[in-house]
Protein backbone atom coordinates (compact mmCIF):
# COMPACT_ATOMS: atom_id res chain seq x y z
CA UNK A 1 0.00 0.00 0.00
CA UNK A 2 2.87 1.91 1.25
CA UNK A 3 4.36 1.14 -2.27
CA UNK A 4 1.46 2.47 -4.40
CA UNK A 5 0.94 5.41 -2.90
CA UNK A 6 4.95 6.27 -3.44
CA UNK A 7 4.27 5.24 -7.24
CA UNK A 8 0.97 7.45 -7.40
CA UNK A 9 2.80 10.80 -5.81
CA UNK A 10 5.86 10.50 -8.28
CA UNK A 11 3.69 10.33 -11.29
CA UNK A 12 1.12 13.15 -9.77
CA UNK A 13 4.52 15.22 -9.14
CA UNK A 14 5.65 14.40 -12.49
CA UNK A 15 2.27 15.34 -14.08
CA UNK A 16 2.46 18.73 -12.45
CA UNK A 17 6.22 19.47 -13.91
CA UNK A 18 4.85 18.55 -17.49
CA UNK A 19 1.66 20.67 -17.07
CA UNK A 20 3.97 23.55 -15.64
CA UNK A 21 3.96 27.02 -17.33
CA UNK A 22 6.51 27.84 -18.94
CA UNK A 23 7.74 30.65 -21.51
CA UNK A 24 10.61 31.17 -24.05
CA UNK A 25 11.63 34.92 -23.96
CA UNK A 26 13.69 36.16 -27.03
CA UNK A 27 14.87 40.29 -27.49
CA UNK A 28 15.48 42.06 -31.50
CA UNK A 29 15.62 45.35 -31.64
CA UNK A 30 13.85 47.64 -34.30
CA UNK A 31 15.28 50.59 -35.80
CA UNK A 32 19.11 49.40 -34.80
CA UNK A 33 21.53 51.98 -35.03
CA UNK A 34 19.83 54.68 -35.02
CA UNK A 35 18.06 57.36 -32.21
CA UNK A 36 14.65 55.12 -32.68
CA UNK A 37 16.21 52.00 -32.32
CA UNK A 38 13.39 50.13 -29.42
CA UNK A 39 13.51 46.89 -28.34
CA UNK A 40 11.17 43.79 -29.37
CA UNK A 41 10.21 41.05 -27.14
CA UNK A 42 9.17 37.64 -28.10
CA UNK A 43 7.10 35.28 -25.62
CA UNK A 44 6.63 31.79 -26.64
CA UNK A 45 4.63 29.93 -23.80
CA UNK A 46 3.42 26.64 -23.58
CA UNK A 47 0.38 27.31 -23.14
CA UNK A 48 -2.59 27.11 -26.41
CA UNK A 49 -3.13 30.70 -27.62
CA UNK A 50 -3.16 33.09 -30.00
CA UNK A 51 -0.67 35.48 -31.68
CA UNK A 52 -0.84 38.48 -29.86
CA UNK A 53 0.68 42.30 -30.80
CA UNK A 54 1.09 44.14 -27.49
CA UNK A 55 2.42 47.99 -28.17
CA UNK A 56 3.22 51.16 -26.00
CA UNK A 57 4.97 53.99 -26.01
CA UNK A 58 3.47 55.55 -29.96
CA UNK A 59 2.50 58.76 -28.14
CA UNK A 60 5.68 59.79 -26.10
CA UNK A 61 3.52 61.59 -23.39
CA UNK A 62 1.17 58.68 -22.49
CA UNK A 63 3.21 57.51 -19.99
CA UNK A 64 0.71 54.89 -18.45
CA UNK A 65 1.04 52.90 -21.58
CA UNK A 66 4.71 52.29 -21.88
CA UNK A 67 5.07 51.75 -18.32
CA UNK A 68 2.60 49.21 -18.52
CA UNK A 69 3.98 47.65 -21.49
CA UNK A 70 7.29 47.28 -19.67
CA UNK A 71 5.72 45.92 -16.32
CA UNK A 72 4.55 43.14 -18.79
CA UNK A 73 7.97 41.96 -19.48
CA UNK A 74 8.02 40.76 -15.55
CA UNK A 75 4.64 39.39 -16.06
CA UNK A 76 3.77 35.84 -16.62
CA UNK A 77 -0.32 35.50 -17.45
CA UNK A 78 0.58 35.28 -21.34
CA UNK A 79 -0.68 32.38 -23.26
CA UNK A 80 0.19 31.59 -26.87
CA UNK A 81 2.79 33.82 -28.37
CA UNK A 82 3.09 37.25 -27.62
CA UNK A 83 4.79 40.06 -29.78
CA UNK A 84 6.03 43.17 -27.43
CA UNK A 85 7.14 46.25 -28.08
CA UNK A 86 7.11 48.70 -24.71
CA UNK A 87 8.19 51.94 -26.70
CA UNK A 88 7.40 52.43 -29.97
CA UNK A 89 8.24 56.25 -30.61
CA UNK A 90 11.19 55.96 -27.86
CA UNK A 91 12.36 59.04 -28.83
CA UNK A 92 8.64 60.60 -28.38
CA UNK A 93 9.10 58.81 -25.10
CA UNK A 94 12.97 60.41 -23.85
CA UNK A 95 11.54 63.55 -24.96
CA UNK A 96 7.91 63.19 -22.91
CA UNK A 97 6.30 64.24 -26.02
CA UNK A 98 3.70 63.20 -28.03
CA UNK A 99 5.83 62.89 -30.76
CA UNK A 100 9.35 64.67 -31.50
CA UNK A 101 9.27 68.37 -32.09
CA UNK A 102 4.91 68.03 -31.47
CA UNK A 103 6.20 71.29 -29.26
CA UNK A 104 7.37 72.95 -31.75
CA UNK A 105 5.48 72.54 -35.40
CA UNK A 106 6.92 69.09 -35.80
CA UNK A 107 10.41 70.35 -36.03
CA UNK A 108 13.22 68.77 -33.88
CA UNK A 109 17.14 69.54 -34.34
CA UNK A 110 16.48 69.93 -37.70
CA UNK A 111 14.00 67.04 -38.51
CA UNK A 112 10.39 67.32 -39.01
CA UNK A 113 7.98 64.76 -37.42
CA UNK A 114 4.52 64.13 -37.43
CA UNK A 115 1.76 61.75 -35.25
CA UNK A 116 3.32 58.22 -35.84
CA UNK A 117 -0.39 56.85 -34.79
CA UNK A 118 -2.02 58.63 -38.16
CA UNK A 119 1.15 57.53 -40.53
CA UNK A 120 0.44 53.80 -41.13
CA UNK A 121 0.91 51.91 -42.99
CA UNK A 122 3.77 54.17 -43.21
CA UNK A 123 6.24 54.68 -46.66
CA UNK A 124 10.01 53.48 -46.43
CA UNK A 125 10.96 56.46 -48.58
CA UNK A 126 9.58 59.09 -46.78
CA UNK A 127 9.83 61.32 -43.71
CA UNK A 128 11.49 59.77 -40.89
CA UNK A 129 7.83 59.47 -39.17
CA UNK A 130 6.78 57.82 -42.17
CA UNK A 131 9.99 55.16 -42.65
CA UNK A 132 9.07 54.18 -38.53
CA UNK A 133 5.48 53.47 -39.47
CA UNK A 134 6.55 51.14 -42.13
CA UNK A 135 9.09 49.48 -40.02
CA UNK A 136 6.35 48.31 -37.46
CA UNK A 137 3.97 48.22 -40.34
CA UNK A 138 6.75 45.52 -41.10
CA UNK A 139 7.09 43.92 -38.01
CA UNK A 140 3.76 42.88 -37.17
CA UNK A 141 2.50 41.66 -40.69
CA UNK A 142 5.56 39.48 -40.93
CA UNK A 143 4.14 38.25 -37.11
CA UNK A 144 1.21 37.77 -38.48
CA UNK A 145 -1.09 38.06 -35.01
CA UNK A 146 -4.81 37.34 -34.47
CA UNK A 147 -4.72 39.71 -32.00
CA UNK A 148 -2.98 43.71 -31.49
CA UNK A 149 -3.42 45.82 -28.10
CA UNK A 150 -2.22 49.40 -28.28
CA UNK A 151 -1.48 51.17 -25.58
CA UNK A 152 -2.69 54.80 -24.81
CA UNK A 153 -3.66 57.65 -22.94
CA UNK A 154 -6.21 60.56 -23.23
CA UNK A 155 -6.05 63.78 -21.39
CA UNK A 156 -9.66 63.42 -20.03
CA UNK A 157 -12.57 60.94 -19.84
CA UNK A 158 -15.64 60.68 -21.81
CA UNK A 159 -17.61 61.61 -19.15
CA UNK A 160 -15.52 65.07 -18.48
CA UNK A 161 -17.36 68.45 -19.17
CA UNK A 162 -14.97 69.08 -21.78
CA UNK A 163 -14.72 65.06 -22.48
CA UNK A 164 -12.57 63.14 -24.32
CA UNK A 165 -11.88 59.92 -24.84
CA UNK A 166 -9.96 58.06 -21.74
CA UNK A 167 -11.84 55.47 -20.18
CA UNK A 168 -12.60 53.94 -23.29
CA UNK A 169 -11.74 50.62 -25.37
CA UNK A 170 -11.74 51.30 -29.28
CA UNK A 171 -12.22 49.03 -31.77
CA UNK A 172 -12.75 49.57 -35.56
CA UNK A 173 -14.36 46.34 -37.05
CA UNK A 174 -17.14 43.89 -35.72
CA UNK A 175 -14.95 40.80 -35.01
CA UNK A 176 -12.92 43.27 -32.43
CA UNK A 177 -16.36 44.99 -31.35
CA UNK A 178 -17.23 41.45 -30.39
CA UNK A 179 -14.01 40.92 -28.41
CA UNK A 180 -13.99 44.22 -26.84
CA UNK A 181 -17.37 44.23 -25.68
CA UNK A 182 -16.48 41.09 -23.94
CA UNK A 183 -12.89 42.54 -22.24
CA UNK A 184 -14.93 45.67 -20.71
CA UNK A 185 -17.53 43.49 -19.20
CA UNK A 186 -15.57 41.25 -17.80
CA UNK A 187 -12.91 44.41 -16.62
CA UNK A 188 -16.09 46.38 -15.51
CA UNK A 189 -17.44 43.72 -13.10
CA UNK A 190 -13.89 42.24 -12.14
CA UNK A 191 -11.56 45.16 -11.60
CA UNK A 192 -13.59 48.55 -11.82
CA UNK A 193 -13.47 50.28 -7.99
CA UNK A 194 -16.05 52.32 -6.18
CA UNK A 195 -16.10 55.83 -7.40
CA UNK A 196 -14.11 54.69 -11.23
CA UNK A 197 -15.96 55.95 -14.52
CA UNK A 198 -17.49 52.81 -16.05
CA UNK A 199 -14.93 52.17 -19.00
CA UNK A 200 -17.07 52.26 -22.45
CA UNK A 201 -16.68 51.04 -26.21
CA UNK A 202 -15.71 53.66 -28.87
CA UNK A 203 -15.25 53.38 -33.15
CA UNK A 204 -13.84 56.56 -33.70
CA UNK A 205 -10.10 55.19 -34.43
CA UNK A 206 -8.46 57.79 -36.73
CA UNK A 207 -6.97 57.27 -40.14
CA UNK A 208 -3.29 56.10 -40.22
CA UNK A 209 -3.83 54.75 -36.94
CA UNK A 210 -2.58 51.25 -35.80
CA UNK A 211 -5.89 50.43 -34.58
CA UNK A 212 -7.64 51.79 -38.29
CA UNK A 213 -4.97 50.39 -40.50
CA UNK A 214 -4.97 47.02 -39.02
CA UNK A 215 -8.06 46.80 -37.90
CA UNK A 216 -8.88 47.27 -41.82
CA UNK A 217 -6.88 44.36 -42.43
CA UNK A 218 -9.19 41.86 -40.98
CA UNK A 219 -6.95 42.20 -37.94
CA UNK A 220 -8.36 42.33 -33.64
CA UNK A 221 -7.27 45.59 -32.95
CA UNK A 222 -8.46 46.95 -29.86
CA UNK A 223 -6.89 50.50 -28.06
CA UNK A 224 -6.62 50.65 -24.98
CA UNK A 225 -7.62 54.95 -23.57
CA UNK A 226 -6.90 55.45 -19.89
CA UNK A 227 -7.66 59.05 -18.47
CA UNK A 228 -4.59 61.16 -17.48
CA UNK A 229 -6.28 63.06 -15.00
CA UNK A 230 -6.33 59.87 -13.20
CA UNK A 231 -3.05 58.75 -10.96
CA UNK A 232 -0.08 57.31 -12.80
CA UNK A 233 -0.38 54.53 -10.38
CA UNK A 234 -4.13 54.07 -11.23
CA UNK A 235 -3.67 54.32 -15.22
CA UNK A 236 -0.90 51.95 -15.16
CA UNK A 237 -3.40 49.68 -13.00
CA UNK A 238 -6.48 49.90 -15.38
CA UNK A 239 -3.97 49.16 -18.39
CA UNK A 240 -2.71 46.04 -16.75
CA UNK A 241 -6.07 44.84 -15.73
CA UNK A 242 -7.77 45.26 -19.37
CA UNK A 243 -4.58 42.91 -20.63
CA UNK A 244 -5.78 40.33 -18.16
CA UNK A 245 -9.22 40.95 -19.42
CA UNK A 246 -8.30 40.24 -22.53
CA UNK A 247 -6.26 37.33 -21.99
CA UNK A 248 -8.94 35.85 -19.91
CA UNK A 249 -11.72 36.24 -22.73
CA UNK A 250 -9.27 34.64 -25.56
CA UNK A 251 -8.81 31.89 -23.23
CA UNK A 252 -12.50 31.32 -22.47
Amino acid sequence: MKRLLVVLLLLLLMGCKKNEASVIVSENVLLENTIYETKVYHFKTNKPGSKVVIIGGIHGDEIAGYSAAEQLIEDNFFTGEVLLIPRANILATKLNLRYPGSNNKGEYEGIIYSDLNRSLPGDTTGTMTQQMAAAFTLLITEFDPIYIIDLHESLRSYKDQNPRIGDSLIYSNKESAWIALQVLEHFNETYLEAGDVVFRLDNSAPSGSFNQYFGSLGYITLTIETNRQLSLTKRISQQLDLVKSFFHIIQS
